[in-house]
């Protein structure tokens, strides 16, 4: 029996020859491309700024169908930083507000009250 097929070990299942990525990885690129966008927008740099959201629109031409993101292509093209860096928090702003509930901190402290019975009675110790 032919061992040498047996031992190999595919990195990536699923994709072609071993060279595709997982939907988390680029998840990952995508998020990590949107954040070079902010970066350079918010540190004043007109070129890199261009050049990061030009890099984000080839990596994923879905952006464009978001308002804020038409809005932050066309000040770039026009070379408003200062109406990129509006845009930019604005976007980020809806980013933070569109957060799922679960991720946001509970503000409940106080503990679930425990009930005990003595068999006839229903005692609250909490009380």
């Amino acid at each position: 029996m032919d061992t040498t097929n047996m031992l190999r070990v595919n990195a990536h299942p699923g994709s072609y020859g071993g060279l595709g990525s997982s939907p988390q990885d680029r998840q990952q690129q995508r998020r990590q491309k949107m954040l070079a966008v902010f970066d350079a927008v918010e540190n004043g740099n007109l070129e890199a700024s261009k050049l990061a959201f030009k890099s984000l629109m080839n990596f994923d031409r879905t952006f464009l169908a978001d308002v804020q993101f038409t809005r932050l292509s066309k000040a770039l093209d026009a070379g408003s930083i200062y109406l990129a860096q509006q845009v930019v928090r604005e976007i980020k702003t809806k980013l933070i507000n569109a957060a799922p509930i679960g991720s946001r901190p509970s503000h409940n402290d106080h503990p679930p009250r425990l009930h005990h019975t003595d068999g006839l009675h229903l005692i609250d110790t909490q009380a």
